[in-house]
């Protein structure tokens, strides 16, 4: 029964998302079938960019954009039709998703051939290229904070889920777009000072497996992955919370979902600070 059920609302989830936007419903769908053939791609291309495969880089960029997509437009169909100015409706959407194609398409494009595409300013039209990537990447993320911007605001009786969720949502998706333009921006402007390393080797072969994070120096991905899925990492706390604690009310429940965002907050710093240091997340 638990497993029929668990069917039939994940089946409802993708109806009201692909309702509430073909583009970023199937844009996602599509990014995660790509990212199989670029998984598959690295298994028979022998070629190594940063000690990883080339195709590394491009599959992890589309599996986040997908998850992004995905994200963004089931927590868009938790508002009413009318509950979003068209305007904001529209941002939201089609920023998302032109800046999201953009900033996969040319990461997939320079990995197939071997080059860089962060922090390559080897030539005026790379350069060029890095400073469109950098505005792509700022367009992208804002869209989060305007969605959780028009979910706080919205009245508890016209959002879809309880006012606990409604507010773990929505400081999630203002953590990720603040700290998550905040760590981008200082990731960004490293273009001659090691870019996101910190000390330590630059190789991502030695780092984390998946993820390649510096084993042995700083690392400014950290702060930004996590800042980035604090939009899923918050729903997902109070989630657990009325799991485990079905009798908390919803006032104590948004209080929970503060403090969450909060602390969450206060992590994305830490791991900012650590990998400014020189000092890797995990040793």
């Amino acid at each position: 029964m638990n497993l029929l059920a668990n069917t039939h609302k994940l089946s409802a989830n993708w109806l009201a998302i692909r309702q509430v936007s073909p583009a970023l419903s199937w844009g996602g769908v599509m990014l995660l079938i790509l990212s199989v053939f670029t998984l598959l791609a690295g298994v028979f291309d022998e070629r190594l960019f940063q000690g990883v495969s080339v195709w590394h880089k491009p599959w992890k960029f589309q599996v986040s954009t997908a998850v992004y997509f995905l994200t963004i437009a089931l927590f868009l169909s938790y508002l009413p039709k009318l509950g979003i100015a068209s305007f904001g409706r529209r941002y939201i959407i089609w920023v998302t998703f032109a800046a999201g194609i953009f900033e996969v398409a040319y990461i997939t494009w320079q990995g197939a051939h071997g080059l860089a595409s962060h922090y390559n300013l080897s030539s005026k039209w790379y350069a060029n290229m890095y400073t469109a990537m950098g505005v792509g990447a700022v367009l992208l993320t804002s869209t989060s904070g305007v969605l959780g911007w028009y979910i706080l605001k919205d009245k508890v009786t016209s959002f879809t889920t309880d006012l606990a969720m409604r507010h773990a949502i929505g400081w999630g998706l203002m953590v990720t777009c603040l700290l998550g333009i905040l760590t981008g921006g200082i990731l960004g402007e490293r273009t001659r000072s090691g870019g996101h390393w910190v000390g330590g080797t630059t190789n991502d072969a030695l780092g984390l497996s998946i993820l390649n994070w510096s084993r042995d120096g700083g690392d400014l991905r950290v702060a930004h992955f996590f800042a980035l899925h604090a939009m899923q990492f918050l729903p997902l706390f109070v989630w657990v919370l009325f799991a485990c604690r079905p009798q908390t009310s919803q006032v104590a429940g948004r209080r929970w979902a503060w403090g969450f965002a909060l602390a969450f907050s206060g992590f994305c710093i830490f791991t900012l600070s650590q990998a400014l240091r020189g000092i890797p997340f995990l040793f």
